[in-house]
Order: C-alpha cells, then sequence, then structure tokens
C-alpha cells in the first residue's frame, strides 16, 4: 500500500522526478501519462552502464559490447539482465516478462518485447514495451 508522500508521484520515473521543474504534466497520474513515463524511464535506466552512476553506482544494465557469446546466448543473457534491471529499477512495472526477437536479415539489431502490469489508480492494465538495440548500441522504445 501507497503511503500519501508517495502516491501523488508514482505516476512518475526517477529521472522525471530529478528534473521535476523541466517536465510539463508532471504529477499527472492518467494511464496515458504513466505509460509515457514508463517508457521513457525504460530507456533511461537501459541506457545507463553500471557504474555509471555516483550516486547509485547498480543502476543500469553492464556493457555486453565486450561479450564474445554467440548471438543466441548473447541474446538470452541481455532478456535476462533487461529483466532483472526492470524488476529493479522500474517499480511501477511488474509481472515482467521479456523476449527476445532475432533479425536474421540484420544480425547487429535485436529487438525485444517487454511486457508487465502496471497499477494506475485502482485499475490493473498490461502492457507491452517495444524495445530496439539499435546499430550504435543504444536502447530505443519503438
Amino acid at each position: 500500500m501507497l503511503n500519501d508522500d508517495f502516491s501523488g508521484t508514482f505516476g512518475v520515473g526517477f529521472f522525471e522526478r530529478l528534473g521535476a521543474e523541466r517536465q510539463s504534466g508532471y504529477g499527472d497520474s492518467s494511464l496515458d501519462a504513466v505509460v509515457d513515463s514508463i517508457k521513457r524511464n525504460v530507456s533511461h535506466i537501459l541506457n545507463t552502464r553500471i557504474g555509471e552512476s555516483q550516486s547509485c553506482p547498480e543502476l543500469g544494465l553492464f556493457d555486453f559490447n565486450d561479450a564474445s557469446s554467440a548471438s543466441v546466448d548473447l541474446g538470452l543473457r541481455m532478456r535476462n539482465g533487461i529483466k532483472a534491471c526492470l524488476s529493479r529499477f522500474e517499480p511501477r512495472l511488474t509481472e515482467i516478462d521479456v523476449s527476445v526477437l532475432f533479425d536474421e536479415g540484420n544480425p547487429m539489431n535485436l529487438r525485444f518485447h517487454i511486457y508487465g502490469s502496471i497499477k494506475v489508480a485502482s485499475n490493473k492494465d498490461k502492457l507491452k514495451i517495444d524495445l530496439l538495440l539499435d546499430n550504435s548500441r543504444r536502447y530505443r522504445v519503438v
């Protein structure tokens, strides 16, 4: 159960709270606003590498560029890393499942589907996020 101090910011991600003065719609808890906030936060979290944040060194994913595994094994390791990272750093998203899609025509691009549940006010909804790891090794919500 949320306390009164936290319930007003439940629809807002950590990175948005840091820049609250610059964000329009801060504190908006409508379903669309929460989903947009979650997607922005997912992108920020996954594009942060472990050790980059001085205040939270465990925030982010480990660098997969140094991996020497086969692409299928690497895809599964990335899937597990994404799921663990989001489970820890995006509390608005629960029941998280991540699937990896391999593109045989372009093996440099990996796509992921993130499935989960979100609770906004008294409603519980399902959420699907399509994620692309692009050629510049950045995670983009598509």
